[in-house]
């Protein structure tokens, strides 16, 4: 018994001699070495927030300024005089038309269509720029002595996203509200523009219909238009309303309702790029 209470003490004496040979500054050392890495994990976590933060910031404004970077070719249908000479209604078609035709007039206004056309769509490039896209105008003056084919071949090489070509339209009496005309096929333009410039049409025609309150007038698929035939970008016509209907002429040529045909354009090209 008393050997074995020996053998613990000594046991005892030399695990305490150990510790007292070690010194404080060790446990010193220890102690703020293990405080530093303490810090330096809540310092690298800050850093970590703060970067994805940035990140954030700027994918934030990459994204605004991509939105801002879309570009709408307007073309304003028609100019003063038509150009009665023919060209090929569409690539590898041997068919021709008119280069370009001078339009309708109002019947109650009498104001030319070229003309009504340039005021919605100097409204239009007005809305569109305030939402912040990049508006490209084929004509500003009623002069432009380009045909049909080289007025899309213009919208083709501008660099634009969408080519809106905005017109009036001419019916019987009664006939009032916008239509749009799109391609009737892949035939000319291609599947991919066939089917963007479907979209385009379909998203523009709802909201000018809401933005007027009216019914529209429907959706003309077609091969017969030069204007899309020629199309390398979503192409589409846009009719506002009819110049043959009294009280649509007379909207069609007033500030305020050429506003509202503005918004609703605007609108459709929001809903296009969603």
């Amino acid at each position: 018994m008393k050997s074995q209470l020996k053998r613990h003490f000594s046991l005892l004496l030399a695990v305490l001699l150990v510790l007292t040979m070690i010194p404080v500054s060790t446990i010193k050392v220890s102690a703020k070495a293990a405080t530093a890495t303490t810090a330096a994990k809540q310092t690298a976590k800050k850093a970590d927030k703060k970067t994805t933060k940035k990140k954030m910031k700027k994918k934030t404004k990459k994204t605004q300024k991509a939105k801002k970077q879309r570009t709408v070719f307007i073309a304003a249908g028609h100019q003063q005089r038509g150009i009665s000479s023919t060209e090929r209604l569409a690539p590898g078609s041997s068919r021709r038309k008119a280069k370009l035709t001078s339009g309708t007039a109002g019947v109650r206004t009498h104001i030319p269509e070229y003309k009504t056309n340039l005021a919605i769509a100097k409204a239009t490039k007005k809305e569109l720029k305030k939402r912040g896209y990049k508006v490209i105008m084929l004509r500003t003056t009623n002069n432009c002595p380009l045909s049909n084919q080289q007025r899309t071949k213009k919208a083709n090489k501008s660099g634009a996203d969408i080519h809106i070509c905005i017109h009036c339209n001419a019916s019987e009496a009664s006939a009032q509200g916008p239509l749009v005309c799109v391609p009737g096929s892949s035939r000319y333009v291609g599947k991919k523009i066939f089917n963007s410039s479907r979209k385009l049409g379909s998203c523009l025609l709802s909201s000018v219909a809401k933005a007027v309150n009216k019914r529209s007038h429907g959706t003309i698929r077609s091969d017969y238009y030069t204007t899309i035939n020629w199309a390398k970008i979503p192409t589409m016509i846009l009719e506002c309303g009819f110049l043959t209907n009294s009280t649509e002429d007379r909207q069609l040529n007033s500030v305020s309702y050429q506003k509202k045909l503005a918004k609703g354009i605007a609108d459709g090209v929001d809903k296009y790029f969603k």
